[in-house]
């Protein structure tokens, strides 16, 4: 049965709150949280259904994943305090590296072009073991890599695999949690990524010191091969049809006429919200809780979803014409600044005069890092909490843009943080002031991302996968000009230029919020119609 759409309905517009508890559908506290806030999307009561696990194995599945970005993105930092003596051993100009690493962060967005429409007919399974598969083969061949050309086919190949943790991680965390617990969930992934990258940076000074940073890809490449392992013998696919089933919404979205309604009520604190169908039982005996056997198969294939592959593969192009979605893809991509900008600069400043760090001591410095990623994790679970007290005083709704206010201290740190890296190292200031704006960086980087890919999925639930491929899309862009041209910007106008232009960019992609809180309501509804068609392809909402 496919879901009833209300085509009235404002996208992203729902009943969070319910403090009369009349659209619950979940029996298990344990999924419930707090006893007010109603499951969104609802879950079924098929053993298949990834929202209906258990919270142990949630975090399981979660911790998997986390383990996957987290070293996918230590394999791309293991170089970053090395990267001049990786220049003078393979006789590839530190020109060619960055735009190497540059071709590398264009393919991380758009090879997911191909990989969410796999993912979302044949699984979240089979693109995870493909893409392990590939970086653990690059991490390997890196390892004995001479020359320019070596080098960049290496960095191709590297980022078609290494572009799934750009997307394929957020649909399987869509996939597993309600919409109030999707930012603290984001945060913990980014939280790992990000954890990744300074765990990359530091330890990869050290190896280069120590046994040299060709066995430092061979680490790499061993890393791979447990993830690999641990997901084919643990890890459960999470895709599942919910569009069959049709009270997959546990409330139905208030319309325009509901809301004019409410305005007008002196009585009315909540929306009155019409009966959600029942479920066909016939249809959950269809998906039972898997088998182990069942667990380990690489794919699954649903013959329900009717959506094809050059369907799925169309609808991000689309999506660009969507203001909501675009402006949080430019808030994602520039909150990712912060990393490409250290990452190739960082053992340019450190490694020379005045401060002569050795390898080690350079990938230390991102202990700050590690002080700016709980900050940013912290500001991503903020932002549910932000959402759930913001829809207590608006009678019970949720607007997507209640999140964005904590975008705020996002724009603080990202101005503190790039004029104190960036002017730190122009004026050879103390080696903390560079230290202290990393940290502050990747505080707004890991705040800013989760925000705004929360925001993405809340104003358009249903398409998730589409909508990550945007921001992964529109992220690689702005990371490929960044890590393309930030060599020769820094030799014409010097680290404290560089950085500040960089730095006012981003500022930018975060007042950019501001028009999405005045205005981001009409645009969801003067979407609507085209959104309603994208779910008709699939029968209903998948999220």
């Amino acid at each position: 049965m496919a879901l009833q759409i209300d085509r009235e309905a404002v996208p992203g517009t729902e009943q969070l709150i319910d403090e009369e508890k009349v659209n619950h559908k979940l029996e298990n506290s344990d999924h419930l949280g707090q006893s007010d806030i109603v499951l969104i999307p609802q879950p079924t009561s098929c053993g298949r259904d990834p929202l209906t696990w258990s919270k142990r194995k949630k975090y399981y599945q979660l911790l998997l994943v986390a383990l996957y970005a987290c070293a996918f993105s230590f394999g791309e930092n293991t170089l970053g305090a090395a990267w001049t003596t990786v220049s003078k051993d393979t006789g590839v100009t530190l020109t060619n590296m960055n735009g190497g690493s540059a071709l590398n962060y264009l393919l991380l967005g758009f090879v997911n072009i191909w990989w969410m429409p796999t993912a979302n007919i044949l699984g979240r399974k089979l693109v995870f073991l493909a893409t392990t598969c590939l970086c653990l083969a690059t991490g390997f061949w890196l390892a004995a890599i001479e020359g320019t050309v070596q080098w960049m086919l290496n960095m191709i190949v590297n980022g078609i695999g290494t572009s799934a943790y750009q997307a394929i991680i957020q649909l399987t965390i869509f996939d597993m949690f309600f919409v109030h617990e999707r930012g603290r969930m984001l945060s913990v992934y980014l939280f790992a990524q990000q954890l990744g990258s300074i765990l990359g940076l530091i330890s990869g000074g050290s190896m280069s010191d120590t046994v040299g940073w060709r066995w430092s890809q061979n680490i790499v490449g061993f890393i791979f091969a447990f993830v690999l392992i641990a997901f084919t013998f643990t890890f459960e696919e999470t895709l599942f049809p919910r569009f069959l089933f049709a009270g997959s919404q546990s409330a139905p979205p208030p319309s325009q006429k509901d809301e004019e309604i409410a305005e007008k009520s002196a009585e009315g604190k909540r929306l009155e919200l019409g009966p959600v169908p029942s479920q066909t039982n016939g249809i959950v005996d269809d998906f039972p809780k898997r088998s182990y056997k069942q667990i380990l198969k690489p794919w699954v294939k649903y013959p329900q979803n009717k959506t094809t592959f050059w369907q799925y593969f169309r609808r991000p192009f689309f999506l660009w014409g969507f203001p909501n979605v675009v402006i949080a893809a430019f808030i994602y991509a520039f909150g990712a600044t912060a990393g490409i900008v250290s990452f190739n600069t960082i053992s340019e400043i450190l490694t020379e005069t005045p401060y002569n760090f050795s390898t080690t001591n350079t990938g230390l410095v991102f202990f700050a890092a590690l002080v700016g990623d709980i900050i940013g994790w912290g500001i991503g679970v903020l932002s549910d909490q932000v959402v759930i007290a913001l829809a207590r005083r608006n009678g019970g709704v949720k607007e997507p843009e209640m999140r964005l206010y904590t975008l705020v201290p996002c724009f603080v740190f990202a101005a503190t943080g790039y004029m104190l890296y960036g002017w730190g190292a122009q004026t050879e200031a103390h080696w903390i002031t560079i230290a202290i704006g990393i940290g502050a960086m990747i505080s707004h980087q890991v705040g800013a991302c989760t925000i705004a890919t929360a925001y993405a999925m809340d104003c358009f639930p249903g398409i998730s996968g589409e909508l990550v491929v945007v921001l992964a899309m529109c992220s690689s862009m702005v990371n490929f000009a960044i890590s393309y041209s930030v060599q020769p910007f820094i030799e014409a106008a010097g680290y404290g230029w560089t950085v500040t232009c960089f730095g006012v960019m981003v500022l930018l992609s975060v007042v950019a919020a501001i028009p999405l809180v005045l205005f981001g309501k009409r645009w969801r509804i003067a979407k609507g119609p085209r959104y309603y068609k994208f779910l008709d392809e699939v029968g209903g909402y998948t999220d």
